[in-house]
């Protein structure tokens, strides 16, 4: 299907740039871009690059426009005037830039403004400011449009090619061309660089735009003799040492990423308001742009696409997701400001990889199966080793760790958060490197994955509660990206009814009830599959869920399934040599439902065999009426999803307060960090502990994480006050430890 010739709004023409004046005059014309093209004897979508701004045209090409459009000498005028700039002082000022400016630029207005501000404030010395970050993610189009911009407020404005530093020489050869320099036909080339560096020191308030810099350090000698002039480039490189100023371009807005897509696409004019854009309109652009992750090249790659295809936003979104190995391949690179396709432009990068460090190629391909957002660098240092065997030099070494990202980050394939040094991937990186392999690659890194994720997540347990709950809590997402591959592949292994069943522990931990039925069903069900319905797994599985229920109060459904866990467990191990866990469960089943006297039976069975002290948590709910708030502190009860039993208090009163009585050698403080950010102080038995201020935790940003602990009080009765210094606190649950060795009373019984 043809794509539609969008028609240009004739309003305000005099405000259009020269693609869309060629345009709307052909349209005026009635003369359609397949006829125009047959005429001048180009392509369609040559011309179709021309009319969007894309490609420069040349004064030839614009009289033979007017010629068929049959254009009068005045509009003829108006045309070639706007080749050659808008202003005779831009025109007369030195303007060397291969590109003409993007007629559908969108939003980034204040990052645009951060860069002029920016290379305005230097001090002494030539100034210099890297923009860093992944491809695709609009650097190039960034620097077109400041140069553009703000044009008027330098001498010149000149553009070097710097991919390769032959390249560069190539670029200052061509510059010292354009500017008529007594070097420029030298045979020493290395002549004609520096009378280039000489001009720039002569002219230091120009502007030298180098761009798509592969190797920052390897200009740097070149840097150095450019005098007091800006210089603004462009670099995957993250990191670009003492050269200047740096910052790492993010993915645009969803309202800019619609904006982009819908007026690439022609299907709005540029200044259309986006609530006059029609409903179902805007929610499939903005579910296309969520699909694309808000990256511009992929989003004008799809714009491109609909564009000359006339497919509609539906048609698009169905196809993205049934063929997105293909969609992401498919460009036009005439009609489009990109040189490659999303695909393309990573899998150069992925090849070298691959080629000169095996070790960060590997890496890469763990993160394109986990969560993109939150990839912990410890957490690939417990796994990576169960991900690839080979790499077991990094998980013993944290700097050839390091310096295996650090290879990544060089191509911005990944980001490090700076407050919680988490890495993080995009998504599209993540579908282009799936998307290379076969269908049994596919696979097996999806296994490999499954397999290091559950030796990284571990079990809560009372122990280790603070480090394990912690643990967890940092790396569920990754359990969760898990599950998917798990249905996705119909993956069934040891290593999964693992993963899933720590997985229903942490969430029945986070009194997620449901969630953790889910998890505890599906692996008992895998058990069966893999053992039959006698072994012992199959009695951890019932011995979990039958936990749940008893939370739950389903005390019915719970004593059944802790009787049969325990009878398989003694039916393979003898009670002497189980788990105890269940029975001690069980047990208290019994006293809850005041059967003391099978309570006392299942105790003096189990009791030889006990230990007489073990520790044991008890975590204590928010809305517990032994926990003691002031009237001064205006607490107040919300109810949320996230919360331990879905409730806690929180206040913003200074000197409010909370005291708890308790007996334990431990307690911890649960607290939510992803809203609520304040200074409390924390006493025991009226001694100052230590102040806290949970901003330090907000990094995180999570519901139910600890704030406070302290595990080695004397065995015995204690006090616990909290008081609220400034800012907001929110207190989720308590978590109190001590030693259990209580004995049932026989005559009670």
């Amino acid at each position: 299907m043809g794509r539609k010739d969008k028609q240009i709004d004739s309003a305000h023409m005099e405000a259009l740039p020269l693609s869309m004046r060629l345009r709307s005059a052909r349209q005026q014309q009635s003369v359609s871009l397949t006829e125009m093209a047959t005429r001048l004897g180009y392509s369609k979508s040559y011309l179709s690059g021309i009319e969007n701004g894309n490609i420069r045209i040349t004064e030839e090409l614009i009289r033979r426009y007017a010629e068929i459009l049959a254009l009068d000498q005045e509009e003829l005028a108006e045309l070639l005037q706007l080749s050659h700039g808008p202003e005779s002082r831009q025109r007369a000022m030195p303007w060397f830039v291969p590109y003409q400016r993007n007629a559908f630029f969108t939003g980034r207005d204040a990052l645009l403004t951060e860069i002029h501000e920016r290379l305005q404030k230097s001090g002494a010395g030539s100034c210099l400011l890297a923009i860093t970050g992944l491809g695709g993610i609009g650097k190039t189009q960034i620097a077109i449009e400041y140069a553009f911009r703000y044009r008027s407020d330098y001498q010149a404005v000149l553009w070097l090619n710097a991919d390769l530093p032959e390249t560069l020489l190539e670029s200052c050869v061509e510059l010292a061309s354009y500017l008529n320099l007594p070097e420029k036909g030298a045979k020493d080339r290395q002549a004609t660089v520096m009378a280039v560096q000489h001009w720039l020191k002569e002219h230091p308030h120009s502007l030298l735009i180098l761009d798509n810099v592969d190797n920052p350090a390897a200009i740097q000698n070149f840097l150095l003799h450019l005098g007091d002039c800006r210089v603004l480039i462009t670099t995957r490189r993250q990191v670009i040492g003492p050269l200047g100023q740096s910052f790492e371009l993010l993915e645009m807005s969803p309202d800019e990423s619609v904006r982009l897509l819908l007026g690439r696409a022609q299907m709005i004019p540029p200044t259309t308001p986006l609530q006059n854009v029609p409903k179902s309109m805007l929610a499939l652009a903005y579910e296309i742009s969520e699909a694309l992750d808000y990256l511009p090249l992929a989003l004008t790659q799809a714009a491109s696409y609909l564009e000359e295809t006339g497919c509609g936003l539906a048609s698009y979104l169905k196809l993205f997701r049934e063929h997105r190995a293909d969609v992401l391949q498919e460009f036009n690179t005439v009609a489009s400001n990109y040189q490659f396709s999303v695909a393309t432009t990573w899998k150069l990068s992925f090849e070298r990889l691959q080629q000169t460090q095996p070790a960060s190629s590997q890496i890469l391909c763990f993160c394109a199966f986990l969560n993109p957002d939150r990839i912990y660098e410890e957490f690939i240092q417990y796994s990576i080793a169960y991900f690839n065997t080979e790499l077991r030099p990094l998980q013993d070494s944290p700097l050839l760790l390091h310096r295996a990202i650090g290879e990544l980050r060089k191509y911005s394939l990944i980001r490090t958060q700076p407050d919680s040094g988490a890495l993080s991937i995009h998504r599209l990186v993540q579908a282009v490197i799936q998307d290379s392999m076969d269908e049994q690659m596919r696979r097996t890194y999806a296994e490999r994955t499954v397999i290091a994720v559950n030796h990284a997540f571990p079990l809560v347990t009372v122990s280790r509660w603070h480090e394990t709950w912690s643990q967890c809590q940092r790396y569920y997402s990754q359990v969760e990206a898990c599950v998917k591959l798990i249905d996705h592949w119909q993956l069934g292994s040891e290593e999964v009814s693992q993963l899933l069943s720590k997985a229903g522990h942490y969430l029945r931990e986070r009194t997620q009830y449901q969630l953790a039925e889910e998890m505890y069903q599906r692996a008992l069900k895998l058990d069966r599959q893999l053992y039959g319905d006698e072994h012992l797994s199959i009695a951890t599985d019932l011995g979990n869920l039958a936990i749940i229920y008893e939370d739950q109060q389903k005390f019915e459904r719970a004593e059944e399934l802790y009787r049969q866990a325990i009878f398989l467990q003694e039916k393979f191990t003898g009670l002497e040599y189980a788990d105890l866990f269940f029975v001690k469960r069980y047990v208290n089943l019994l006293q809850k439902t005041e059967r003391t006297l099978e309570a006392l039976q299942w105790h003096q069975r189990m009791h030889p065999h006990e230990s007489e002290h073990s520790l044991t948590r008890e975590v204590v709910n928010d809305n517990d009426p032994r926990i003691l708030y002031n009237e001064e502190g205006q607490w107040s009860q919300r109810q949320h999803p996230g919360d331990f039993n879905n409730d806690a208090h929180f206040t913003e009163t200074p000197n409010a307060s909370f005291q708890y009585q308790f007996t334990g050698v431990g307690i911890e403080i649960i607290s939510d960090t992803t809203m609520y950010n304040g200074e409390i102080e924390i006493y025991i038995d009226d001694t100052y502990i230590q102040a806290t201020n949970t901003a330090r935790f907000s990094v995180e940003k999570y519901t139910q994480t600890i704030v406070f602990s302290h595990t080695n009080l004397a065995p015995g009765p204690h006090t616990l006050k909290v008081i609220v210094v400034r800012g907001s606190f929110i207190l989720d649950a308590l978590a109190v430890f001590s030693f259990n060795n209580k004995t049932i009373d026989e005559h009670s019984a």
